[in-house]
């Protein structure tokens, strides 16, 4: 119910509302989509967007101009923003569903995206569909492209997404000696329920706790009261302890293992071949810039670009990690690049199974300044 009434409040005023459509996964839940309208001249290509880790559809579709997908929308594309299982209107687990909050990241990627692939084609008759990820969201596509579903992603787009191997951060290293601990949490962590409650000390938070937010996402100065509140109120949602006992066995052994630690998907991102662009906020602790290079690296795809964003490189503020794409200035500074990857791209011939992608080659020589999109 919550969810539902902050959808409303954010689309009163708005142009126009997104329609929900529900996908069914092969494991029996039900995943949330938000199909953005387009004019009637629009060339209508599909692309869905995927949130990260303890969000909902609100990552990608923010108050005001802080939107992608209505940026994308209103630019011709057919938007689509997806909730996974557990977040906004998507299947939560309750006593009378049967449903637990003991889901990973491989639900995720073998239910949960396929099922929101498969009705984003089926609804928009299209061959493929291009993918734009925040965090988590970039990375199931970097899991999904070492799949057959390969075949279906027309390029993708990450935002602040990471694989476990080069990743690092002194406050995670502080907690690593005691993630033996979190077997003993309940299932669900009310991470959401805390900060819908804690909304109210927006402006104390703000004032009293930036280093903090810095940590989390926010980089000074890409974050006000209204906004800071706004999101609160509407973005953040419970995780699975499941999810984040996964996330730390990854970040201990410094592998992306499947639950059974047979498949590791770090160790397999040559199998990536599609198109992709990489975007790294450059004051992002979280997910440092030279950890997703890691990735741009690693990969074969022979069309691909990595972009480092801040000052430095010329924008108009500098980055860490939720503000790429909820930051005051990120409508100005990421979106338009997002779209001008999108519409270099969208153009394309569908690929075939037997072939590898038939695109333009950025060399890996290129630099962060240099290896751009355009």
């Amino acid at each position: 119910m919550m969810s539902r009434l902050t959808s409303l409040w954010l689309d009163y005023g708005r142009s126009f509302a997104p329609k929900r459509f529900s996908a069914r996964t092969r494991d029996g839940w039900n995943i949330a989509l938000y199909r953005y309208p387009t004019g009637k001249h629009s060339h209508r290509t599909p692309v869905l967007l995927c949130h990260g880790m303890g969000a909902n559809h609100h990552n990608m579709d923010g108050p005001g101009k802080l939107s992608m997908a209505r940026y994308l929308a209103r630019r011709g594309y057919d938007a689509w923003a997806m909730e996974l299982r557990g977040a906004g209107n998507s299947t939560r687990p309750n006593w009378w569903n049967g449903k637990r909050y003991d889901w990973t990241f491989e639900d995720y990627v073998h239910h949960d995206a396929r099922a929101a692939l498969r009705c984003v084609l089926r609804e928009t008759g299209a061959e493929r569909v291009h993918w734009v990820g925040h965090s988590m969201g970039g990375m199931i596509a970097y899991a999904l492209l070492m799949t057959p579903i390969q075949t279906k992603l027309a390029s993708v787009v990450t935002l602040g997404s990471p694989t476990m191997s080069p990743v690092g951060h002194p406050l995670l290293d502080i907690g690593i000696p005691f993630a033996g601990l979190l077997r003993y949490l309940p299932p669900r962590l009310p991470s959401g329920t805390f900060t819908r409650l804690a909304s109210p000390f927006a402006s104390v938070i703000l004032r009293f706790g930036q280093g903090t937010l810095s940590e989390l996402g926010f980089h000074e100065g890409n974050v006000d009261r209204r906004l800071l509140q706004t999101l609160m109120l509407t973005t953040v949602e419970d995780i699975p302890a499941s999810l984040l006992r996964e996330f730390a066995r990854w970040y201990e052994t410094k592998t992306m293992s499947d639950r059974y630690a047979v498949f590791d998907f770090t160790e397999h991102l040559e199998r990536i071949v599609n198109p992709l662009f990489i975007i790294a906020g450059n004051k992002d602790e979280l997910t440092p810039a030279r950890d997703l290079r890691y990735i741009y690296e690693q990969v074969s795809s022979s069309d691909k670009a990595f972009r480092v964003i801040g000052r430095e490189h010329g924008f108009r503020s500098d980055y860490s990690h939720a503000d790429l794409v909820l930051g005051l200035n990120a409508a100005a500074d990421v979106y338009p690049l997002v779209y001008k990857w999108l519409e270099g791209h969208r153009a394309e011939r569908a690929l075939q199974p037997s072939e590898g992608p038939h695109l333009r080659v950025i060399p890996k020589s290129t630099t962060d300044r240099g290896a751009q999109p355009m």
